[in-house]
């Protein structure tokens, strides 16, 4: 299969997954936070911010470094695996040794206990990296979507089972931990690594800097990424912190599943296509096109509906999460675009560059949210709308130029799909004017997603033909496979 239709059929099957995976967990997610309480989902966001920044560890980017390596033999493997085996067994005592400080920080003693059970993960992890690096080399993301919808929706209904129970921030912590285990099984049971590591770590120092290289850069994405939900712990505390956290939940969701797509196939598309640089450019510029066209309508739509989504789905105890989740969503389109094209950057060599970007993220954000946080869950949301294009700003005119790029061009194919928005967004706020007092709260929800919906496929038919042939050209991939790549 030639690298095109290995690429449509990557994204065939992730984002089709993906948009399954979606469709179920959505309700039971939607239902569960109805269940539980801001304090129990401040609680969670408490613990994974450690949880999260050592998981980045976890595989000491040695996953993504065997994708881009130019072979991966036994011996390799053998010593990749015992690399991961050491930095998973040291971070997961000094996550179990580090909980009571941690609580202490936070001034919340059930974090000890929380932290320590999240802390399993470390050593489920280490059977999943090798097996997936290989199906991921392969561009095999067939087996690996269909796994990972399996283990989402299976942890998902132990959540809601044990929510409806009664077990509170248990149910969201026992719901992970079961989709993680389900999906390492999963993967092993299709791509199994039966080898024993080696412990001397012979032939792997290559791949050791490699994974160093990109390591560090997620640690500084981390940083930055979760310095909001650190500084909300400390300065707002956990119930405002729940009211928050939620709102970014909805309102990065869509993102985390476009990015995770999109990267998942990203990565080792340009680690085979980096010795051509006007395929590069192309493909940066497509890919760009696509994700600006699908991002900001869905994006700016929950924005334009936040009121009716808080009000109808969530009820009136979660009131004051409206505003943020009107904010948010604004600058999410930019942050589905960021770690695309640090993936992308990574795929053609340029792990330098990414961490430079992510310094420059590190240093801007944590100050703006510092910042915002004195005015509370509308500051700590401006921060985000304020800060991070100015982060993107400077990172995009350090990255275009090594692919023959300019800000130009980038403006170029975002700016059908945001005046697309805008044009949507104005639809949705007069049509609520005029019918809030209509309808009831729900069927006026649907009637402003129809309205959305209905104004932003009309004004991209009009004015942004190229984004729609596109997006068709994807959807019917069966026919692309059928053309000479």
């Amino acid at each position: 299969m030639s690298l095109r239709r290995s690429v449509l059929s990557g994204l065939f099957w992730a984002g089709g997954t993906r948009l399954i995976g979606q469709a179920l967990t959505w309700a039971i997610t939607i239902v569960v936070i109805r269940l539980l309480s801001p304090d129990d989902y401040g609680l969670l966001a408490m613990a994974m911010v450690f949880v999260n920044l050592l998981f980045l560890l976890a595989e000491a980017g040695l996953g993504a470094a065997l994708v881009q390596a130019p072979k991966a033999d036994e011996p390799n493997l053998r010593a990749i695996f015992a690399a991961i085996v050491l930095v998973d067994f040291a971070l997961f005592a000094l996550l179990i040794a580090s909980a009571p400080a941690i609580a202490h920080f936070f001034d919340e003693d059930r974090l000890t206990l929380i932290i320590r059970i999240l802390a399993l993960q470390f050593l489920i992890s280490i059977f999943a990296v090798i097996p997936t690096a290989l199906l991921t080399r392969a561009l095999d993301f067939k087996h690996q979507s269909v796994i990972g919808l399996a283990a989402a929706f299976c942890g998902s209904v132990t959540t809601l089972v044990l929510a409806l129970s009664g077990y509170g921030v248990w149910a969201l912590i026992i719901g992970n931990l079961t989709a993680h285990l389900l999906n390492t099984v999963g993967i092993n049971l299709v791509s199994p690594f039966l080898k024993w590591p080696d412990f001397s770590l012979r032939g792997a120092r290559q791949l050791l800097v490699i994974g160093g290289q990109m390591t560090a850069a997620r640690v500084l994405w981390f940083i930055y990424s979760q310095a909001d939900i650190f500084i909300a712990g400390r300065l707002l505390g956990k119930e405002l912190l729940g009211f928050y956290s939620v709102s970014m939940h909805l309102a990065s969701r869509p993102v985390q599943r476009i990015s995770a797509v999109i990267n998942q196939v990203a990565f080792p598309a340009f680690a085979r296509s980096q010795h051509d640089p006007e395929l590069v450019s192309r493909y940066l510029l497509k890919a760009l096109r696509l994700l600006f066209f699908v991002s900001f309508p869905v994006l700016w739509g929950i924005s334009s509906i936040a009121p009716e989504i808080v009000g109808v789905l969530l009820g009136a105890k979660w009131s004051r999460a409206v505003v943020p989740l009107q904010l948010l969503p604004l600058i999410m389109p930019l942050s589905i675009v960021s770690p695309f094209l640090n993936t992308a950057f990574q795929g053609i060599g340029h792990s330098g560059v990414v961490f430079r970007n992510t310094l420059t993220a590190c240093l801007i954000m944590p100050a703006a949210f510092c910042i915002g946080a004195n005015w509370g869950l509308v500051g700590l949301s401006l921060a985000w709308v304020v800060g991070f294009p100015i982060v993107l700003a400077f990172n995009l005119r350090r990255m275009l130029p090594l692919v023959a790029l300019n800000l130009r061009d980038v403006f170029s194919v975002a700016a059908p799909a945001l005046l697309g928005s805008c044009g949507m967004y104005a639809a949705v706020t007069i049509t609520r004017h005029f019918a809030a007092d209509r309808f009831e709260s729900a069927v006026l929800m649907l009637v402003l997603i129809g309205v959305g919906a209905t104004s932003y496929a009309a004004l991209a038919w009009t004015a942004n033909r190229t984004g729609v042939g596109e997006l068709a050209d994807l959807l019917n991939v069966h026919r692309l496979w059928g053309k000479q790549a």
